[in-house]
C-alpha cells in the first residue's frame, strides 16, 4: 500500500513566496500527499485564500487563535499530520516534481533510515541558482558520520528532510528554540543517532536565501538566545543522554562536533551579517553572548582586534573634512 505523506507548511506574516511553494507541491508525482498549512500570523482569511487559488488538490488547513513560536508552531504540524510520512517546508522554499517519490521508498526500504536528505539549491527571491549542495553526496551514511561531519558535508542546512511522522513524535518533537535556529537540526540529530541517514541528487529542494528569510532576519539577540539553548540541549535533553550513558566517549566526540558546529553559525552571522546592522558597542557587546567556549572566544577576540579598529578608522575618516574646515577655521582667525 503507497503510504501517505503530509507536506507541513507553517505561515508567518510572509505571504509573497507561498503561491511558489504550494504549486511545487501541487505539481508533485506522487499520488498520495496530504498538504496541511497552517497560519500562524493572524492573517484572517488571506491565507487560506491563497491556498484555494494556488492548490488544487484537497487539503488540511489550520490556524492558530494566537501566535505561538517557531517550534511550537512546527510542533503542532507534526501533531495534526495523519501521514507515515512528514516533510516540513517553509513557505518560501519549493521541491523538485519528483521529490516525495523518489525519497519515499527510500525509507520503504529499510527501516534503520531515518531520513531521507535530497540535493539542496539554494535560490534568491527570483529564484536563480545561487549554489548547490555536493554532487557526491554519498547514498547512505551513518547518523554519528553524519553528525562529525555536520560542518564538512556540504550541506548548509537540514531543515528538508522526510522522516516518518511517529519517529519525531516519539523523540520530542522540536524543542523551545525561540527563534526556530537549530530546532530542526536538533530533530535530526536525535533521529540520527544510532540510524543511517540516507542522501540522493535524483531531487531536489529549494531554500530561498534572502535578507527576509526567517534565519537571516533574526535579531542577534534572538540568535545568540537560540544558540545558547541550543549547546544546553546537548547538555539535558533525555533523548541525548541516553545515548551518552550507552557510549561516554563516542558522544563526547559527537558533542564537540555539534558544538563547533553551533558556534560557527552564530560567529559567522555576527562577524558578516550583524557586523553591517549594528553599530559598534552593541556588536561588541554581542561577541560576547555565548557560553565560554576557547575556540569560538579565540575567533572572536581576533575579529574584535581588527574590526573595532576598522571601524574606529571609518569613523574618523568620515569626520576629516569637519576636522580640517575647522583646522581652517582656527588657522585664519589666529594669524
Amino acid at each position: 500500500m503507497t503510504p501517505l505523506v503530509t507536506i507541513g507548511i507553517p505561515v508567518y506574516k510572509r505571504l509573497n513566496c507561498l503561491p511558489r511553494a504550494l504549486q511545487s507541491v501541487a505539481h508533485q508525482d506522487y499520488p498520495y500527499i496530504e498538504l496541511l498549512v497552517s497560519d500562524n500570523g493572524l492573517n484572517g482569511a488571506a491565507v487560506r485564500d491563497l491556498v484555494a487559488q494556488y492548490y488544487n488538490r484537497a487539503y488540511v488547513f489550520r490556524q492558530n487563535q494566537a501566535i505561538v513560536t517557531l517550534p511550537a508552531h512546527y510542533n503542532q504540524l507534526v501533531a495534526a499530520a495523519s501521514g507515515k510520512y512528514f516533510i516540513w517546508m517553509p513557505d518560501d522554499d519549493s521541491i523538485s516534481p519528483n521529490y516525495v517519490s523518489e525519497l519515499v521508498p527510500i525509507l520503504e526500504r529499510d527501516q534503520k533510515i531515518a531520513a531521507a536528505i535530497a540535493r539542496q539549491e539554494y535560490v534568491d527571491a527570483s529564484g536563480d541558482i545561487l549554489r548547490t549542495s555536493p554532487d557526491h553526496a554519498p547514498h547512505c551514511i551513518s547518523g554519528e558520520q553524519l553528525i562529525a561531519r555536520w560542518t564538512a558535508i556540504g550541506f548548509e542546512s537540514f531543515t528538508a528532510i522526510l522522516a516518518r511522522t511517529e519517529e519525531i513524535r516519539a523523540c520530542g518533537g522540536y524543542p523551545e528554540f525561540p527563534g526556530g535556529t537549530h530546532c530542526d537540526d536538533a530533530v535530526l540529530i536525535k533521529l540520527s543517532l544510532g540510524r543511517s541517514i540516507a542522501f540522493t541528487n535524483a531531487c531536489a529542494y529549494q531554500l530561498q536565501q534572502d535578507e527576509a528569510s526567517v534565519g537571516w532576519s533574526l535579531k542577534c539577540e534572538v540568535l545568540a538566545e537560540d544558540t545558547r539553548r541550543f549547546l544546553k540541549f546537548l547538555d539535558d535533553d533525555p533523548w541525548l543522554l541516553s545515548f551518552a550513558r550507552q557510549d561516554v566517549a563516542r558522544w563526547a566526540d559527537l558533542k564537540r562536533s555539534l558544538m563547533k558546529m553551533a558556534w560557527e553559525t552564530y560567529y559567522y552571522r555576527w562577524n558578516t551579517i550583524y557586523k553591517e546592522r549594528l553599530s559598534l558597542a552593541p556588536w561588541v557587546k554581542a561577541a560576547f553572548a555565548l557560553p565560554y567556549i576557547v575556540d569560538y572566544y579565540r575567533a572572536v577576540m581576533f575579529s574584535l582586534r581588527y574590526g573595532v579598529k576598522a571601524r574606529l578608522f571609518r569613523k574618523a575618516k568620515a569626520h576629516l573634512p569637519w576636522i580640517h574646515k575647522l583646522y581652517q577655521t582656527i588657522k585664519c582667525r589666529t594669524f
